[in-house]
């Protein structure tokens, strides 16, 4: 099947099934698609890094379905000696894996915003308002631009300027996988909203469908790194009344990375939480987790929703980590991480048992050259273990620290 005609096929099941507010990002050329052999009427999207065959989201086909056809896409993985793993599943979606065996992860929760109830009146929105109000006074304005009507040659350059400025600054190039891009030059089904200042972009959002809850998933942000106060607030929740006009249900700012506001275990949570730190913090786009979620927080979303790292082995590799930031930016990670992921993971291994599922060591064919660690990763890694409060190490950890210190 030629490229085109696969786009057009899997945008049709989109349409039909696309529950997940990222899932018309599994256009994105650097996908992979399985297809039912038995007929099921869906299609999972994926990449092959390490080893992992890393899953787009959720598999986009019909609820009752997703049983039956996450077990042929498993057995499919498995003739191939590959790990399944499932990345940013929803709440439905991951109760259903869960039932199927699959370990699971938290990995953030995301801001839904019901637009028919949104409202900014009341006592807990006054700062809000205020910055939205010394915005508009320094001038600033919110408009859509729509491309496929009419080209902006002088709103697309600063778009491209924008977006120069925000590579220079993450140091590498656009993130892939789950993540969309500008895409002026094939805008197809995105919405754009521009911040301007005397016809100047200041800031941009680019906006995907969410198809089968009549909603808008706010993708990717661009704005210059020294912005007026309010810009960024004024930008949302005039695109919001737009949107609201324009007769969508719901939009939804993405997930807040590691949130954990609802955790049920919190010395797992803990433990997961480190571990998950000192590998997305390799990524400019996770760098800055706390703000991100207290910035989506500001808006007052009508409910939270949980997103999910979901595997099939039995206990959790590390290596797993590595092949998701592998999908997300495939020119910046590389091996020396993923040797300092495992000198991680055998220190957190020395936590009482129990705590996590964890893996005592990962496979030679996957992983070599502990030797090679840097002495600074091992320096990081034990000042990050040192903060685990004592209640939850293990008697034998503790005595060995307290014999050095001795």
């Amino acid at each position: 099947m030629q490229k085109k005609e696969e786009n057009v096929r899997v945008q049709e099941l989109l349409k039909k099934y696309g529950y997940h507010s990222q899932s018309y990002n599994i256009l994105r050329d650097d996908k992979s698609y399985f297809y039912s052999p038995s007929g099921i009427d869906g299609v999972i999207a994926y990449v092959v890094k390490a080893n992992v065959a890393m899953a787009a989201a959720d598999p986009v086909c019909d609820l009752s379905n997703i049983h039956s056809f996450v077990s042929e896409f498993r057995m499919f993985c498995k003739e191939r000696k590959l790990l399944c793993c499932f990345q940013s599943v929803t709440e439905r979606c991951k109760t259903i894996l869960e039932e199927m065996g699959f370990g699971m992860i938290k990995m953030g929760e995301e801001p839904i915003f019901d637009l028919e109830q949104f409202s900014l009146s009341g006592s807990k929105f006054r700062s809000l308002r205020k910055n939205i109000n010394q915005a508009k006074k320094r001038g600033l304005t919110v408009v859509e631009y729509c491309p496929l009507l009419k080209r902006q040659k002088g709103w697309e350059k600063d778009m491209e300027e924008l977006s120069a400025i925000w590579k220079e600054f993450k140091g590498s190039g656009e993130f892939s996988f789950l993540i969309g891009e500008p895409a002026l030059d094939k805008p197809k089904e995105r919405k754009y909203f521009l911040a301007l200042l005397d016809n100047k972009v200041e800031a941009f959002v680019v906006c995907i469908p969410v198809y089968t809850r009549n909603g808008i998933y706010f993708d990717v942000m661009r704005r210059k790194e020294k912005t007026f106060n309010g810009m960024a607030q004024l930008l949302f929740t005039e695109s919001f009344r737009i949107l609201k006009d324009q007769g969508y249900a719901m939009a939804t700012l993405g997930t807040a990375p590691l949130s954990y506001e609802h955790v049920g275990d919190p010395d797992q949570s803990r433990i997961i939480k480190l571990a998950l730190k000192l590998a997305f913090n390799r990524l400019g786009h996770f760098y800055r987790f706390k703000p991100l979620y207290k910035f989506k927080k500001q808006f007052g979303p009508t409910f939270w929703e949980g997103r999910y790292l979901a595997f099939s082995s039995k206990v959790f590799n590390p290596v797993i980590l590595y092949a998701l930031l592998k999908a997300y930016d495939p020119t910046r990670v590389t091996r020396k991480l993923l040797n300092q992921l495992n000198f991680a993971w055998k220190g957190i291994n020395k936590i009482k048992e129990g705590s996590v599922d964890f893996i005592e060591h990962t496979s030679g064919s996957v992983i070599k050259g502990i030797k090679g660690t840097s002495h600074k990763a091992v320096a990081t890694t034990k000042k990050t273990l040192y903060k685990i409060p004592s209640s939850i190490k293990s008697k034998k950890y503790q005595n060995k620290r307290e014999d050095k210190n001795i």
